[in-house]
């Protein structure tokens, strides 16, 4: 009995969920068992090309449009249900990936960025991982930033060759006003 009223419950909540979310679960759930597999298995240097250009310790968000946006909270949705029910290891990393994966194939602009805990109280180092696109927090904590300082920052490559020209630009007038 407490089985079927389960089952029920969570049917409900999937029957809530827009289309584009329920389309997403099963390739947002493959993606983080590919992702896993990969950190498994592979050493990071190797996997963090796949994840774009490295900015460094930056908070850069990728600009988006409104539907950009729209696409990029039914991406973190879908990864952050189908994490939910992953036999294999889906903490923050693998869903981090699985994101910017699913943001590449549907056009939708994000960032990765890599932190560690801005609160040292304690001696041990909290590392995570999270996405963003915009103003949008796809997955990771809303408040990531808040409470982790970004040590890296992956974006696409037309995005950090945009990121580099804006920055040169600032440094040369930072320059002639002096």
């Amino acid at each position: 009995m407490l089985r079927a009223a389960t089952i029920r419950r969570k049917l409900g909540v999937a029957w809530r969920q827009p289309l584009s979310v329920l389309l997403c679960l099963f390739p947002a759930w493959l993606l983080i068992g590919i992702a896993s597999a990969m950190l498994a298995l592979v050493p990071f240097r190797r996997i963090a090309p796949l994840l774009g250009v490295n900015l460094g310790a930056v908070a850069h968000r990728p600009a988006c449009t409104p539907r950009q946006a729209m696409r990029a909270r039914r991406i973190g949705a879908s990864v952050t249900i189908a994490a939910r029910y992953a036999p294999f290891r889906s903490n923050c990393l693998p869903q981090a990936m699985a994101a910017r994966a699913l943001c590449w194939l549907f056009g939708v602009p994000c960032a990765v960025y890599l932190g560690v805990d801005r609160e040292a109280a304690s001696r041990e180092l909290r590392a995570h991982a999270w996405t963003s696109c915009g103003e949008v927090t796809l997955t990771g904590a809303a408040r990531s930033f808040a409470h982790y300082a970004p040590l890296s920052c992956f974006v696409p490559a037309a995005e950090a060759a945009a990121w580099h020209a804006a920055n040169d630009q600032r440094v040369s007038a930072d320059r002639d006003a002096s």
